[in-house]
C-alpha cells in the first residue's frame, strides 16, 4: 500500500515537472520569437513583447492554485451573511424590536429591494465600462464592501431611540432609509463584481464550475453561522424573556457587528489572494472570441425572459418563506424566541440536503426534469 502511494507520488511529481518544463520552454520560445517578429514582420519590440505576454497569459489562465481558488471563494462571505440577516430577521426586527407597525416595517423592506433592483443593472454596466488600475472588478468589490460595512450596524440599531424611546414612526423610518439604501447599493457592487470575476480568472469551464462550487459552499457556511449565532444568543445568553421585544435589540445589533468583523476579514483575504488579470488582455480575449454583444441585444433573446421569470418566481417563494417564517413561529405558534433561529436553520439544512439529491437527479435524468421536481418540492 505504501509502495503504491510512493509510486503515485513519484508519478505526480514527474508530471508536474513535465508541466513546469513545458511552461518554461513555451516562455523561452515566446521570448526568442520577439526578436524574430521584430526582424521579419516589422513589429516593434514592445508590440512583440505584448503579444507574447498575452499569449502566455492565455495559456496559463486555466487552472488556479488552491489558495487562489479559496481566496476567491470567500469573497462573497460578507454579502452572504448580510443577506441571511436581511431576509430572515428584518421584518421581525422592525416589527417586534423597533415596534414599527406592519406598514412601516414592510415599507423599509420594499425600499431596500427597490434600491437593489435599480442599482444592480446600473452597477453591472459601470463595472464593465469603467477601468481602474487596481482592477475593474476588485475595485467595485472594495467599494461595495466599504459601503456595506459602514451601514450594516446602523439599520440594526436605532440610535435616535436611545435618546427618545417615544420617537415617532416617521422619524424612525427616516433614520433607517439612508443606511438601507447605502447597504443595498454596496451589496449589489460586491455581488456583481464577484460573479463577473469568474470568467476573467480562468477560461477553463471545469475551473469555473469549481469556483462557483467553492462560492456556494461558503454561502452555506455563512448562512449557518448566522443562524447558529442568533440561536446561541437568544437561547443561552438572553433567555430571561420568552418573547422577542425591544430588550433584544442588542442581539441583532451585536450580530451585525460580528458579521461586519468576520466579513471584513474574509474580504481582506479575498483582496490579498485574488489577482485580477489585465483589463487589456481580457478585452482582447473577449473581442477575439466574439463574446461581447451590445447590451440592447440581450432584450431580443427569449432565453433572457425565460430565465428571468423562472429565477424571479423561485426567489419570490424563497424570500417570502424566509421573511415570514420567524414571525409565524413567534406570533402565530407562540413558540420560544429561539425558534426564530432554529426554524430557518432547519429549513436551510433541509434545502441543502435536497440540493445534493437534485444534483444526483440531474446527473441521471437531466437538468430540466430535476429543476421541475425542485419547483414542485417548493410548492
Amino acid at each position: 500500500m505504501s509502495s503504491n502511494g510512493g509510486s503515485g507520488s513519484s508519478f505526480r511529481a514527474f508530471n508536474r515537472g513535465r508541466t513546469v518544463n513545458a511552461s518554461v520552454n513555451m516562455a523561452i520560445e515566446d521570448a526568442t520569437s520577439i526578436e524574430s517578429k521584430t526582424l521579419i514582420h516589422g513589429e516593434s519590440p514592445g508590440e512583440a513583447t505584448e503579444r507574447s505576454t498575452d499569449s502566455l497569459i492565455s495559456r496559463t489562465h486555466g487552472h488556479l492554485p488552491p489558495l487562489r481558488r479559496l481566496a476567491y471563494g470567500v469573497g462573497h462571505v460578507f454579502n452572504d451573511m448580510c443577506a441571511s440577516m436581511w431576509f430572515t430577521y428584518l421584518i421581525l426586527f422592525y416589527h417586534k424590536v423597533i415596534m414599527l407597525n406592519n406598514a412601516f416595517a414592510g415599507l423599509l423592506l420594499l425600499i431596500g429591494q427597490v434600491t437593489d433592483a435599480v442599482a444592480t443593472p446600473i452597477i453591472g454596466y459601470l463595472c464593465d465600462k469603467i477601468h481602474f488600475r487596481y482592477g475593474r472588478r476588485k475595485t467595485w468589490h472594495l467599494v461595495g464592501t466599504i459601503m456595506v460595512a459602514s451601514s450594516l450596524f446602523f439599520f440594526w440599531h436605532c440610535l435616535p431611540c436611545d435618546h427618545n424611546k417615544d420617537l415617532d414612526f416617521g422619524w424612525k423610518v427616516a433614520y433607517f432609509v439612508p443606511f438601507i439604501m447605502i447597504f443595498q447599493v454596496g451589496w449589489a457592487c460586491t455581488q456583481i463584481s464577484h460573479l463577473a470575476l469568474i470568467p476573467e480568472l480562468t477560461e477553463d469551464e471545469n475551473e469555473r464550475v469549481g469556483l462557483n462550487a467553492i462560492r456556494y459552499a461558503f454561502t452555506i457556511l455563512s448562512n449557518l453561522s448566522v443562524f447558529v449565532a442568533v440561536w446561541i444568543l437568544l437561547k443561552f445568553i438572553h433567555s430571561h424573556s420568552a418573547d422577542i421585544g425591544p430588550s433584544d435589540e442588542w442581539i441583532f445589533s451585536g450580530t451585525a457587528l460580528g458579521v461586519t468583523a468576520v466579513g471584513l476579514l474574509f474580504a481582506l483575504f479575498f483582496h490579498l489572494g485574488t489577482r485580477e488579470p489585465s483589463t487589456i488582455v481580457e478585452q482582447r480575449r473577449e473581442i477575439e472570441c466574439g463574446r461581447r454583444i451590445p447590451w440592447y441585444r440581450w432584450f431580443l433573446r427569449p432565453q433572457l425572459y425565460l430565465v428571468a421569470v423562472i429565477y424571479m418566481c423561485t426567489r419570490m417563494v424563497v424570500n417570502l418563506t424566509q421573511l415570514y417564517t420567524p414571525l409565524y413561529l413567534v406570533d402565530t405558534l407562540h413558540l420560544d424566541k429561539s425558534s426564530v433561529a432554529i426554524g430557518p436553520l432547519v429549513m436551510f439544512v433541509s434545502g441543502f440536503i435536497v440540493t445534493l439529491l437534485l444534483k444526483l437527479l440531474n446527473k441521471y435524468i437531466g437538468r430540466y426534469v430535476s429543476s421541475d421536481a425542485s419547483a414542485q418540492n417548493m410548492h
